[in-house]
């Protein structure tokens, strides 16, 4: 047996030992809807004091507990700094230095420079002033050490939502522009999760055949860890993108995670846990827990040639190129994991901050632990591979969930991925609906009590 086979084997046996207890008290925790000073934590200040949902099934629900959010009603929202005349299109949002660059409208200015002055761009001459550090953390302080901050939905205090509208309207010369995240199903990701880096490293190395524009690369985190989880391929473990949920999108004090600050008051930290180690392993076990998705039985023959039909088709556009059937030994992902440029009108922030409740007042940016960012993490218009599998049960579909159904997904492609969508673009109706038949077989697991 290969080590990738071991690997794999192991973790399915783990999960299959793993403590039926713990993945109980881990489904409690993550079906349970927190409130403010809530009895549960342990010396904490419960749910907030902002955050985008009361539990992780809010933001989790589509098809069976543990799928994607169903409708931008729950996606992340994220702002950036603009000019008040808006971006022209295409135009990046910044880039890294914290130098914002917003393209033809000359609007350029380092982050970080007290003095809001001219900032020289490559020897040329001078653009615009810019705004100072002072202008855009009266803003919201986050922008202080990231360029892009989760804005959370909800506070404690009922007059978080006046501040809130007041920061999405104009501010003199700065406007704010709003960016989503379509929250991810959960299937699977514990086998995801065991995927042996070289796996992955392996793929990243494969050569295209012909002018194939396919150039998919590892996401590496600062720490030289591979990142494998979040539309950036931003979170290399499992554990962690848990953590880090807890603590950013519900307010939970976490160990090693501080909860997200209410960005209108000094940021300070929470009194105590709300949940413990053992609990965050817990939630962590009940999510690994969550079964792969599957294929929808066919119910007649004719359905089955169908789909064999739609499945070649999947292939013959060059889908399969980034959306691999198999990833070491994990059959049915239908994901490579690696990074791909996409389309221009698809860009959005490579990586974004979560004001978080410390003794200093600090943006953690994610996933690097200061300002900054890997050479080797997402750029702005890179991201990672999403797995295909269950995609009947994960619509609206893309980061933000702007494609209604799998027709526009398909088109909005670019990118490295333009060719595939002019192959698709270019094919019958009939044969667009053959290979949408494909898709549609891809389901989220039915799982008896998951529901």
């Amino acid at each position: 047996m290969l080590a990738g086979d071991l690997t794999l084997a192991n973790a399915a046996e783990k999960r299959a030992s793993a403590d039926p207890r713990s993945i109980e008290r881990g489904r409690e925790l993550f079906l349970r809807e927190w409130v403010p000073k809530d009895r549960r934590s342990h010396g904490g200040d419960g749910l907030g004091p902002v955050y985008n949902d009361r539990s992780c099934l809010g933001c989790h629900h589509q098809g069976p507990t543990g799928g994607g959010g169903g409708s931008a009603g729950v996606n992340i929202e994220l702002i950036s700094p603009v000019p008040a005349g808006g971006l022209s299109p295409g135009a990046p949002v910044f880039s890294y230095a914290f130098s914002f660059n917003y393209g033809p409208e000359g609007f350029e200015y380092r982050f970080g420079d007290p003095s809001g002055g001219n900032v020289l761009n490559g020897g040329r001459r001078p653009r615009a002033a810019g705004p100072n550090v002072g202008e855009l953390v009266r803003i919201h302080p986050g922008f202080r050490e990231a360029p892009t901050i989760v804005l959370h939905r909800y506070g404690n205090d009922p007059d978080y939502r006046v501040w809130r509208d007041w920061v999405l309207g104009p501010h003199g010369n700065l406007s704010v522009r709003v960016t989503q995240r379509n929250p991810t199903p959960l299937f699977g990701l514990g086998l995801i999760d065991a995927i042996p880096d070289a796996a992955i490293e392996a793929v990243a190395r494969r050569r295209h055949p012909g002018g194939s524009k396919v150039n998919g690369r590892v996401s590496r985190l600062s720490d030289g860890r591979i990142g494998r989880f979040g539309w950036k391929a931003q979170t290399a473990t499992l554990r962690d993108f848990v953590i880090s949920a807890a603590a950013v999108e519900m307010g939970l004090e976490v160990p090693g995670k501080a909860q997200a600050a209410d960005p209108r008051v000094p940021p300070l930290k929470a009194p105590g846990l709300d949940m413990t180690l053992a609990e965050c392993d817990d939630l962590a076990a009940f999510v690994h827990a969550l079964p792969r998705p599957g294929l929808v039985p066919p119910g007649r023959a004719r359905e089955e040639s169908t789909r064999k039909a739609g499945r070649q088709l999947f292939r013959s556009t060059g889908c399969a190129e980034c959306h691999l059937q198999r990833l070491g030994d994990l059959e049915g992902i239908y994901s490579d994991l690696l990074l791909h440029a996409m389309a221009p009108e698809l860009a959005d922030a490579s990586l974004y901050g979560a004001l978080l409740a410390e003794e200093k007042p600090a943006a953690r940016v994610i996933p690097a632990d200061g300002p900054g960012r890997s050479p080797r993490t997402a750029s702005t218009d890179e991201w990672r591979t999403p797995p295909l599998w269950g995609l009947r049960d994960s619509s609206p579909y893309l980061h933000d969930g702007r494609a209604a159904n799998l027709d526009e997904a398909i088109r909005m492609h670019g990118g490295e991925a333009e060719s595939s969508a002019a192959r698709y673009r270019r094919l019958s109706s009939r044969e667009q609906a053959l290979l949408q038949s494909f898709l549609i077989s891809l389901a989220a697991p039915d799982v008896p009590g998951l529901h």
